[in-house]
């Protein structure tokens, strides 16, 4: 996550690291002195780019251990101790720039194509509700996500990466066009289509964030610890600004005409896109409306859907600015986009090798004891992206307030991450998993009694907060509880991808049959059978010895 920050950061290079750079500057120097005869060095600063094919006379050894020269770095630098600064040479500084160009550039990109697609898939489910369609395709997304895990690994080791990313955010404009006409013939299949493609999206973002802070601590010379952390820190905050960017474009938008907005999702536009059936499932018969045809899942595709009383509706110019986000994403990723200097590939394996890999997790006694808590973190998102969006937004104060709360909530979500990355080594995980389930209960609990009146916004914004800080808590705390209980990383954290991918498909396919209530045991179950699994472990990392007895005073 995000590094702790350093006031003066050393970037004098180590022996460890740029060992090659080194000898083609040793190399290059010594051929310029014996060329030119003069015992005078040059900074190096001033020098251009080292050449490789300098020669020697036969008299001159070249140095064959990089302590050697080091050695004779210093000696032609006439500083024998080697205390004063190196200065970066003007090839290294291009360097610096060039893998932050190309930083700055894949998150940017994966900003906009979040943008494009986290406000959409928060109220997906009050846009299409008949036959559950909204809420179906999220169920798609997640469970076609859960396939694409098992395979991320496989896919990130043969692809290119940029090619597997242009793929990945083109994908996102597919998702919002099927939006723009929604049936289940466009929208499930794109929706599919989407999900699977996230999860190697994730895997490459990461072996890249990898690769640029390698090249960067090559570069640097600062601990490649510390400089991947750094990336990561930095691609997190435009992670989280996806969220907050977004959804604020999403409520302006919609409150440009508020009135007509909230009309229409009481049902007058569902009425105008499709006619209403007697059956709530896809599968019943429907009425054939006059000079509109049916596709064989029995939803009908209007040819003119984005005209509402001849004008384009705000829901309509939404979905316009989401696709030409979309757009820019893809633009982005094929024009600034370069692949980093160093690439950190592992052993290639078979898909079969890699699947088995993939799943080895699931047979580990962490995933017996930490299971049901990685599904929780999935579910409780599900809870929020399906329930409290509808029922404190779409029908409660209005579909153009739902973006200015996931607003907050993703503001306060990245707020907490940050604090927390201060503190998580001051405190121990568990007291932030018991106030996490304190917390989370309660706001389960509020989800279900709780009916706000109309002039509480203020009063649901801070409700908004509360489930964006112990989403936060939820993730970050359950995640390096994950990777300190385990012995391979990547295994676990495909391992737990699927499992919040399995609590958001479970969420969504409950809400198709269950209601609030009985959704909110099952959710409210996983919790607490999930912390008590927690505690297990907490006990059996931690034996508890009993103290020995004091000796008998007379």
């Amino acid at each position: 996550m995000m590094a702790d920050c350093d006031s003066s950061p050393d970037h004098t290079p180590s022996r460890d690291s740029d060992s090659s750079e080194v000898r083609a500057i040793l190399w290059g120097r010594l051929g310029r002195r014996l060329e030119s005869g003069s015992n005078e060095t040059p900074a190096i600063a001033e020098q251009t780019e080292p050449t490789s094919g300098t020669t020697f006379p036969p008299s001159v050894k070249r140095p064959t251990r990089l302590s050697d020269e080091w050695n004779e770095l210093r000696r032609l630098r006439g500083s024998p101790d080697g205390q004063d600064n190196v200065s970066i040479p003007s090839h290294r500084m291009e360097s610096r720039r060039s893998i932050w160009k190309n930083f700055i550039s894949l998150c940017t990109s994966l900003m906009c194509a979040f943008i494009s697609f986290l406000p959409l898939r928060n109220i997906q489910s009050s846009l299409y509700t008949n036959y559950h369609l909204g809420t179906l395709s999220l169920a798609v997304i997640y469970g076609s996500f859960i396939i694409g895990c098992v395979m991320s690994s496989w896919i990130a080791q043969n692809a290119r990466p940029k090619g597997l990313i242009l793929v990945s955010v083109f994908s996102h404009v597919l998702f919002v066009a099927a939006n723009m006409f929604p049936a289940f013939i466009t929208l499930i299949p794109a929706s599919c289509l989407f999900g699977f493609l996230q999860a190697p999206l994730w895997s490459v973002q990461e072996l890249l964030i990898g690769s640029y802070g390698t090249s960067y601590s090559a570069v640097t010379g600062m601990r490649m610890e510390r400089s991947i952390q750094q990336f990561q820190g930095v691609f997190v905050i435009f992670c989280h600004s996806a969220q907050i960017f977004g959804n604020l474009l999403e409520s302006l938008v919609l409150g440009m005409d508020d009135t007509a907005t909230n009309v229409m999702f009481h049902g007058n536009y569902s009425n105008y896109l499709r006619e209403e059936s007697a059956s709530t499932n896809c599968t019943s018969p429907c009425k054939t409306p006059i000079a509109y045809p049916f596709n064989a899942f029995g939803y009908e595709i209007f040819p003119n859907t984005m005209l509402l009383d001849g004008r384009l509706h705000q829901v309509e110019i939404l979905k316009i600015i989401f696709l030409a986000i979309g757009c820019v994403s893809v633009t982005l990723v094929g024009c600034c986009l370069r692949k980093p200097d160093i690439i950190l590939n592992k052993r290639k394996m078979c898909l079969k090798e890699k699947v088995q890999e993939s799943l080895s997790f699931f047979r580990t006694k962490t995933f017996l004891m930490l299971g049901l808590l990685m599904i929780f973190t999935g579910m409780q998102q599900g809870i929020v992206i399906n329930d409290v969006t509808k029922v404190y937004g779409t029908d409660g104060l209005g579909l153009s307030m739902v973006g200015y709360f996931m607003m907050c909530y993703g503001t306060c979500q990245l707020a907490t991450l940050l604090v927390l990355e201060r503190f998580q080594k001051r405190v121990k995980p568990i007291v932030f998993v018991l106030k996490g389930f304190l917390i989370s209960l309660g706001l389960l609990i509020l989800l279900y009694v709780w009916e706000p009146a109309d002039d509480c916004v203020y009063t649901v914004l801070g409700y908004m907060a509360l489930w964006g800080a112990v989403d936060a808590v939820w993730q970050s705390q359950v995640q390096n509880i994950l990777v300190a209980n385990v012995t391979r990383k990547e295994p676990a954290i495909i391992g737990f991808r699927i499992c919040q991918g399995f609590g958001l498909t479970v969420v969504f396919l409950a809400s198709i049959w269950l209601s609030l209530l009985y959704k909110l045991c099952l959710v409210c179950g996983v919790l607490i059978m999930g912390v008590l699994g927690y505690m297990i472990l907490e006990i059996n990392n931690n034996p508890m010895t009993p103290l020995e007895p004091r000796p008998f005073n007379v």
